[in-house]
């Protein structure tokens, strides 16, 4: 975000933004299967694969199916096929020729960039395979490269397997919305899921690393994808914690900090009136007190991440311990390492101080924050009580 002329935070901007094409009836080359638009000359293909399962679980969390015989869902195919939002694609096996599944694009939003991928109907023949994979690689990449800023994945939130999917596929948990549907005569809490496009390049890599013939010697993954991306973020963050400086913030920061310590209050759904705001400055920079200020600054100078510390006396030893505050990194620059080099950041100051122990709490729901947290520190157990006063 940044701040405006009334000092309001507002998101960035963009001048140059133009709405997306939207998607057409075109085929999606892979290596080991391709997507066709969908028509009634992939039906008997389909049926035949849907007619491998044992029993009609996988329709349980689909808002269609199952059919009751051949002519009931090449009615759905008819239907399907003449259908722009969502956009059926058919998942055709390069082998075989035979189409054993179909996904679509559907909620096309070109005027934001937001497009999903739903419909995910992937019959025994399908689920499990590199096809299946393959399939919503193209999807996505098709999406991207129209120009769309978002790629959503919602599904029942009590489906674990579509859950465990998008997550495998490098979709990120956004949150819950409540009974948002009603389908199949039962109520539906919903999971959203997305990717954005500046996460996509990675993303991409990871999965043109899994698909390649190295990686799929004799139709066998030698690593998972999930393993491939993380290894591709790890690089990432090693590389950009070289390019990040963390530095003590001083008075011509202060524009570009109270945009990130807005963004920091906005996080934890907090307010402080400006008065405060404009206290806690000018504390953090005043030599006489016992409150610090670093920023993380990116190779152009930005400022990507701030933390808080403060230095205090305490009865179990000599040295001053040290409070980490507030530690927040820009949402556009989270899993690049800025985290961990504000932290090595503040126990470097510390450690000028003379001081013993550096510590910090965080709320027990921020998941992402502890699985950094457990690589730099030590988690003591305690339990914080708190009454305002």
């Amino acid at each position: 975000m940044t701040i405006n002329e009334h000092q309001q935070p507002v998101g960035h901007a963009l001048p140059d933004w133009q709405p997306c094409p939207r998607p057409q009836r075109v085929v999606l080359e892979g290596r080991y299967c391709r997507l066709e638009p969908l028509a009634p000359s992939h039906t008997a293909s389909l049926w035949a694969a849907w007619n491998t399962a044992k029993d009609n679980s996988s329709w349980t969390y689909l808002s269609v199916g199952p059919f009751a015989g051949l002519q009931q869902f090449a009615d759905f195919i008819e239907t399907a096929t003449q259908s722009h939002d969502p956009m059926h694609y058919a998942v055709v096996d390069t082998q075989s020729g035979d189409a054993l599944g179909t996904l679509s694009l559907l909620r096309i939003d070109p005027a934001n960039g937001v497009i999903e991928v739903g419909f995910v109907m992937y019959s025994p023949l399908l689920q499990r395979t590199v096809q299946a994979t393959e399939a919503h690689y193209l999807l996505m990449k098709y999406a991207f490269e129209l120009g769309y800023r978002r790629y959503e994945w919602k599904c029942d939130s009590l489906n674990g397997p579509s859950r465990h999917a998008a997550i495998r596929l490098g979709f990120r948990y956004e949150g819950l919305f409540r009974q948002a549907i009603v389908y199949k005569q039962r109520t539906r809490d919903t999971a959203w899921f997305s990717i954005l496009d500046s996460e996509w390049p990675q993303i991409q890599q990871a999965f043109e690393v899994w698909l390649s013939v190295e990686n799929m010697a004799g139709g066998v993954q030698k690593q998972r994808l999930a393993k491939i991306r993380a290894n591709l973020m790890s690089n990432r963050q090693i590389q950009a914690r070289h390019a990040v400086q963390v530095r003590a913030l001083v008075q011509s920061d202060y524009t570009q900090w109270a945009a990130l310590w807005q963004g920091y209050l906005t996080f934890y759904n907090s307010q402080i009136s400006d008065v405060v705001t404009e206290l806690t400055w000018q504390r953090m920079l005043d030599a006489a007190e016992p409150m610090y200020a670093l920023g993380a600054f990116d190779e152009q100078g930005k400022m990507v991440g701030i933390v808080h510390m403060v230095y205090h006396r305490g009865t179990w030893s000599a040295e001053d311990h040290c409070y980490l505050e507030d530690l927040f990194t820009a949402p556009d620059s989270r899993g690049k390492g800025v985290g961990r080099a504000l932290i090595e950041g503040v126990y470097q100051h510390a450690q000028s101080k003379g001081c013993g122990r550096v510590y910090w709490h965080t709320h027990e729901t921020n998941a992402a924050g502890q699985a950094l947290y457990d690589k730099l520190a030590d988690k003591p157990g305690f339990i914080q009580y708190r009454k305002n006063l």
